[in-house]
C-alpha cells in the first residue's frame, strides 16, 4: 500500500500517528546518528530533516523482516551516508567538533565528547558507522543488521576502524 495513492483520511491519519509515536520513541536514535554525520547546527538539522523524511516515506512499506529499531537506525544511517558522501564530492566538509552546542554536558566532559568527535571524523563514512553503533552498545549481529554485511566481516571491520582509531593523534 502506498501513501500516496491511499484515499482513506482515517488510514492516513492512523499511519501518522504511528510514524508520531514511533519517532517520539526512537528521536535519541535519530539525532544520535544524525550528530555523528553533522558540521554544525544547519547541517544537523538538514540530516535530522533528511532521515526523517526516508523514514516517512518507507513507513508504510515497512515489513517487519528487522526490528523497527534496527530499520530506523539504517535508514537514519543511510541517510547521513548518503548526504555525507554527496558534500564529500562536493569538497564541502567540517570538521564535527563546530558542532558542540549540541552537546549539553559539563565542560570536561564535554571536551572529551568533542575530542573523541573529532578523531571519528577523521574516519571514512562506513567507519564511523560502525564506530557509532559499537558506542550505541549495539551486537556485532545487531550492527552486521543495519548495515546489511556478514557478522565476521563486522567484527573484522571494527577491529580495523577502532585500529585506526588508536593511531589518530589528538588535536592540540
Amino acid at each position: 500500500m502506498k501513501f500516496n495513492n491511499r484515499h482513506n483520511t482515517d488510514t492516513d491519519l492512523q499511519l501518522r500517528r504511528e510514524f508520531e509515536q514511533v519517532i517520539d520513541r526512537y528521536d535519541r536514535v535519530i539525532r544520535k546518528v544524525c550528530y555523528f554525520y553533522a558540521t554544525d547546527m544547519a547541517t544537523f538539522d538538514d540530516l535530522r530533516q533528511e532521515a526523517l523524511v526516508n523514514i516517512w516515506r518507507g513507513f508504510p512499506k515497512f515489513r517487519g523482516e528487522a526490528s523497527l529499531s534496527t530499520w530506523i537506525y539504517r535508514v537514519t544511517l543511510n541517510s547521513c551516508v548518503s548526504t555525507f558522501r554527496r558534500s564529500r564530492r562536493q569538497g564541502d566538509t567540517v570538521s564535527i567538533d563546530r558542532c558542540a552546542s549540541l552537546i549539553a554536558e559539563d565542560d570536561e566532559k564535554a571536551e572529551m565528547l568533542r575530542e573523541m568527535y573529532r578523531m571519528i571524523n577523521r574516519l571514512g563514512a562506513s567507519d564511523k558507522a560502525l564506530i557509532l553503533l559499537w558506542l550505541d552498545e549495539h551486537s556485532y549481529d545487531e550492527i552486521a543488521a543495519i548495515m546489511g554485511e556478514p557478522r565476521n566481516t563486522i567484527a573484522s571491520r571494527l577491529r580495523r576502524a577502532k585500529e585506526k582509531l588508536l593511531n589518530i593523534k589528538p588535536e592540540i
